[in-house]
């Protein structure tokens, strides 16, 4: 399975053409999707007309022949886009997001839309673990985590506004990113709760992350910048929710932190500021205020189409919250902004876990977003890299977290971390 800088790489030196990388995804999504169920939306023909019309022309651009796909609340203008629900089933937009208009300018060859859960919410689709489909593949971008993990596309777009993107890229065994909040454009995407929603990116290896989010960006490509272990300045983030991991996912951590530790980085203890407790309770409200608003169309006019999950779950929360209790978390989580800020000014990155453990059996949870809601909460980037296996064999991921809107420079030092844990499991 090439990642998507290999693909790039080996098609631009000639090595293979677009169609060969076209096929050999084709291949692999014909021989697992009756299983995994990880596409809405796939067009077998489309995409190799795609490559091959990439094979005879010039070179679009840094992805020139990358195969993609994205989360099925992103609007295409050749492709459905069905939110996860009954209510959009054969819905076109007339237009590409721009995140998609961007990476398809930049030659990437778009596959087709992933399976989310209904309205990026909780309620599953069918999608199962590449791993184990007797498990979830997390959520609510279970599709793109799913079709990366089983090496049907190097790349996926995902979003989070709690957990989405993060946690369901550490249960696949892949590389999972949630940007700095506002780094990339969200229009034409479908909106969940507007001050926290970030659009994410699941790939094979960090590099991937660098050239999709250049292209997403509209930005000139700039590598990520080597870093060596012994600049790092590392902090062991348990997080006040450290209890609610499993035993395997704190040895995890404990052991990863100590082989950093053991080959130079500089690693101390970090503890969240006071207040980190309130982040549970004002993120409820925030994204609890916003979703219910967002939904009132389909909530009005399409209520019984709707999951009891959703209109209990996110919808409830956000009709019992007063506006003045709205207010007052936005007040809470931006003060927690700035006071994670300071406390972070002597760290490069943070070490945390990714998930509490492995992916849960059966598809009807797709696990506890606890330690991933802090980091979207005070729009910090995130990054969880595969690390190990866990007693059933499903994998693990560690997440490291970085200075807000210093992206490039996260990113280049969690390349050196993945090479450092790549190293160890060889």
């Amino acid at each position: 399975m090439l990642t998507a800088a290999e693909a790039a790489r080996a098609i631009a030196e000639g090595d293979l053409t677009c169609e060969a990388v076209a096929a050999a995804c084709i291949e692999r999504i014909e021989a697992q999707e009756d299983t995994m169920k990880g596409w809405a939306y796939f067009d077998r023909d489309a995409a190799l007309a795609a490559a091959r019309a990439a094979d005879k022309g010039p070179s679009r651009g840094i992805l020139h022949g990358v195969p993609f796909a994205l989360k099925d609340i992103i609007d295409t203008a050749d492709m459905p886009t069905g939110h996860g629900s009954p209510i959009y089933d054969g819905y076109r937009p007339g237009w590409d997001a721009p995140c998609v208009a961007a990476c398809r300018d930049a030659g990437a060859i778009l596959f087709g839309k992933t399976v989310s859960a209904e309205f990026a919410h909780v309620q599953p689709g069918p999608t199962r673990n590449p791993y184990n489909p007797g498990h979830t593949p997390g959520g609510s971008s279970s599709g793109s985590a799913a079709v990366v993990g089983a090496g049907m596309v190097p790349a996926a777009f995902g979003t989070q506004t709690t957990g989405s993107t993060i946690r369901p890229a550490a249960f696949c065994g892949t590389v999972g990113y949630k940007p700095s909040y506002g780094d990339f454009c969200l229009t034409g995407v479908r909106d969940n709760s507007p001050s926290l929603d970030t659009l994410g990116l699941i790939t094979r290896s960090v590099e991937d992350l660098a050239l999709f989010r250049s292209a997403a960006m509209v930005l000139p490509y700039k590598p990520l910048v080597p870093v060596s272990l012994t600049d790092l300045r590392i902090g062991f983030c348990r997080t006040p929710w450290w209890d609610e991991a499993e035993g395997y996912t704190k040895d995890l951590l404990t052991e990863t932190m100590e082989a950093l530790s053991r080959a130079g980085a500089q690693v101390t203890d970090f503890t969240m500021p006071d207040g980190a407790d309130g982040l549970v309770e004002a993120m409820r409200d925030v994204s609890g205020f916003e979703f219910a608003r967002v939904m009132l169309h389909e909530r009005l006019h399409h209520h019984d189409q709707l999951s009891e999950r959703l209109l209990n779950g996110r919808v409830a929360d956000g009709i019992a919250c007063s506006y003045d209790g709205y207010r007052a978390a936005l007040a809470t989580l931006e003060d927690y902004r700035a006071n994670l800020s300071a406390a972070m000014a002597d760290f490069d990155l943070l070490l945390t876990p990714s998930a509490s453990g492995e992916a849960p059996e059966g598809i009807e949870s797709t696990g506890n977003p606890v330690f991933n809601l802090p980091w979207t909460a005070t729009y910090t980037p995130a990054v969880t890299l595969p690390a190990a296996s866990g007693p059933s064999g499903l994998p693990l991921g560690v997440q490291l977290i970085g200075h807000r809107n210093q992206d490039h420079r996260f990113l280049s030092a969690a390349q050196a971390v993945e090479h450092f844990l790549d190293d160890l499991t060889v």
